[in-house]
């Protein structure tokens, strides 16, 4: 059994310590207690037996410490992780190692595949959390990949990661099996309205005529800080999906995409709807 271990403050003073948690405040005089307490402090989560060898190891009796660590702080069953691994797509051209620094700051499973590779049979089988990493933009070779993707494995979540002009996009993950809108309600919505009206979104512009034009949309190199900025959400935004206790997430946090804009770092979300002419509406029949 995992053991969800949560947050605790542990305060020293000359005769005794404070142990601050969600359960209270407790007084604890026993210095194996206290060195147990700091050392189960530095896991997110514990096994039942990786528990009971750091209290055997500070001299305790495992059973009755044990017993003595559900009343002054909440220990809990870790939930079971509803996503089993996670896989990054991508043709990044940076100077940053991401793959270096996805592997830091998950915690989980995590691939990396390219564009080229065969990426669906990676997804049989499992339910995965994909994130599609562009640099440059290629809309037919994405979409095929995309919606290959929610076929095979309805189950899984694809997050499209793209630059968009001034800004870099983290969309929402889209769960075919879910039916929440996904890229391509919103990237074709643009392309409709702009084929309808011209807008003053230079990128929606272009992207209509690289599509029509069938060549890929090409983005302007990214500045080092820039990269780590937007790898550093992308990775954020993987974590708050993937993994137990980050934050409190709620049902229509898939609906949301994020914008980090390129000049100074600002990160902003807005929810995004079906588009009604989508392909993802034809996926789920």
């Amino acid at each position: 059994m995992n053991i969800a271990i949560p947050n605790y403050q542990i305060l020293n003073f000359e005769t005794e310590s404070l142990v601050i948690s969600d359960a209270g405040i407790s007084k604890v005089h026993s210095r194996p207690i206290l060195k147990a307490l700091r050392q189960i402090q530095m896991s997110p989560a514990l096994t039942k037996d990786e528990l009971d060898e750091i209290l055997a190891d500070n001299g305790l009796n495992a059973a009755s410490a044990f017993e003595f660590l559900e009343k002054i702080i909440p220990l809990t069953a870790a939930k079971e992780l509803y996503f089993e691994k996670t896989i990054v797509v991508h043709s990044w051209e940076g100077t940053a190692g991401i793959e270096d620094l996805f592997r830091q700051e998950l915690s989980g499973v995590v691939e990396f595949k390219d564009f080229s590779s065969d990426i669906v049979s990676s997804v049989a089988g499992f339910r995965c959390f994909v994130v599609l990493l562009c640099h440059s933009y290629d809309y037919e070779g994405l979409k095929e990949i995309h919606f290959d993707l929610a076929k095979k494995s309805p189950a899984s979540a694809i997050s499209v990661c793209w630059p968009m002009g001034g800004f870099f996009c983290i969309g929402q993950p889209y769960i075919s099996e879910v039916g929440n809108p996904c890229h391509f309600c919103t990237v074709d919505r643009l392309i409709h309205n702009e084929s309808v009206k011209r807008v003053k979104n230079n990128w929606a512009s272009a992207l209509a005529f690289c599509k029509n034009e069938h060549v890929d949309l090409p983005f302007k190199k990214l500045s080092l800080y820039q990269e780590l900025v937007v790898i550093g959400a992308i990775i954020r935004n993987v974590k708050f999906f993937t993994e137990n206790g980050v934050l409190r997430k709620y049902h229509d946090d898939v609906l949301c995409s994020s914008y980090v804009q390129l000049s100074d770092g600002r990160i902003f979300q807005e929810s995004s709807s079906h588009w009604y002419i989508c392909d993802c509406l034809e996926v789920r029949k």
